[in-house]
């Protein structure tokens, strides 16, 4: 199962470094087309998918898959018993999430974000990178390349990683950034773009044993 997975906090230019690797070899490349996969698949938004859980009901949820059967069939028996509770939606994001990376992974891709490096953590032919950087130099290769003042900046850095953090812990629990879950970790805020795309790129060839 070949593939890269890069996982980057806020301000580290993850889509800009995975966009070059997959172009580099050839590979396609997945960030949000996984959570709009999950999203169709599960009948949820999109936002819900990216955040690993539903922000309706599952009553709510359920009722807008299965409205046009309700009419005349649900609803009957107020004396039925108490149902079971509802198992935790997580397993469900997870599955789904899952399953669209590994069949991704099956010919080869590049994974940005979306908890891939913990989904793939036991895959000997993915490599599993993770880009890191100070905050205060990732703020300000925010403001840099975004076009943001340093308020709007630090705002959205709480909100992503924030996000980002609990994404992963709920489906997998555990950290996003423990060191574990990697291979190769490079700071992108010290070493050029271009550069972090190259070593990862080497980085996975040597693990196929290409070089």
């Amino acid at each position: 199962m070949p593939g890269i997975t890069i996982s980057a906090a806020y301000g580290l230019a993850g889509a800009a470094v995975a966009t070059k690797v997959a172009d580099d070899l050839a590979m396609p490349l997945l960030d949000r087309a996984i959570s709009a996969q999950v999203a169709s698949a599960l009948h949820v938004t999109v936002e819900e998918a990216e955040a690993g859980c539903p922000q309706r009901s599952f009553t709510e949820r359920f009722f807008a898959v299965l409205s046009p059967l309700a009419s005349g069939v649900l609803g009957a028996g107020t004396d039925a018993a108490p149902q079971e509770p509802a198992p935790d939606p997580a397993d469900d994001f997870r599955q789904q999430s899952e399953q669209i990376i590994r069949q991704a992974a099956l010919k080869g891709a590049v994974i940005l974000g979306r908890g891939g490096s913990a989904a793939l953590r036991d895959e000997p032919d993915v490599l599993r990178v993770r880009l890191f950087g100070p905050v205060e130099a990732r703020l300000k290769q925010a403001m840099s390349t975004l076009g943001i003042d340093e308020a709007t900046a630090r705002q959205q850095m709480h909100e992503v990683d924030t996000a980002r953090e609990h994404y992963v812990r709920r489906l997998y629990k555990v950290d996003a950034n423990d060191p574990a879950l990697f291979q190769l970790q490079l700071d992108s805020t010290a070493l050029p773009l271009d550069s972090c795309a190259d070593l990862i790129v080497r980085g996975y060839r040597a693990l196929l044993g290409q070089v």
